[in-house]
């Protein structure tokens, strides 16, 4: 029974620290290079801690005006500079992408004050995941309006590198 309570007590010291080391940061995508999808959203859940929606790959090529877009209020110039100027087409094999936003609260501070809609197009520019490659999470994202909205709250765990 002691040797059950010690390892309870063990796992419970060490569960709040790895839980939010998964929640919090960059560190499990590839912030070295920035990936622009424009897509049809399929799914979403808007909630807390993290909203989630799946959108379809329907365009990958870079739009012509990408890299001179304004930034979202609320950007880092520096962060959404290098992030910008690291955007490549995406060329993974998912026809379909798992995005992992901000909660409502932190959408709403950024500009967003409503849930994406199913239907809905919009346009994402961030980095895949270092575990799953059918998941991406947003730096920036620009909704069916052309509403631009940031999406960065942490450092990035490796600087954005500027495509070729």
């Amino acid at each position: 029974m002691q040797l059950i309570r010690r390892c309870l007590l063990a796992l419970l010291m060490i569960l709040p620290v790895s839980m939010a080391q998964a929640h919090h940061g960059w560190s499990t995508f590839d912030s070295s290079k920035a990936y622009y999808i424009k897509g049809t959203v399929q799914y979403v859940r808007w909630g807390n801690p993290h909203s989630e929606v799946e959108m379809s790959v329907d365009m990958v090529a870079l739009p012509d005006d990408l890299r001179t877009r304004d930034l979202p209020p609320g950007a880092n110039p520096d962060n959404g500079a290098a992030t910008l100027a690291s955007a490549r087409p995406y060329d993974g094999d998912e026809d379909r992408i798992h995005l992992v936003l901000a909660g409502p609260g932190w959408m709403e501070r950024w500009g967003l004050d409503r849930p994406l809609e199913e239907g809905e197009v919009i346009e994402v520019l961030g980095f895949i995941s270092n575990e799953q490659p059918d998941a991406l999470r947003p730096v920036m994202f620009w909704t069916g309006d052309g509403q631009g909205v940031w999406q960065q709250l942490t450092a990035f765990s490796t600087p954005p590198e500027p495509a070729n």
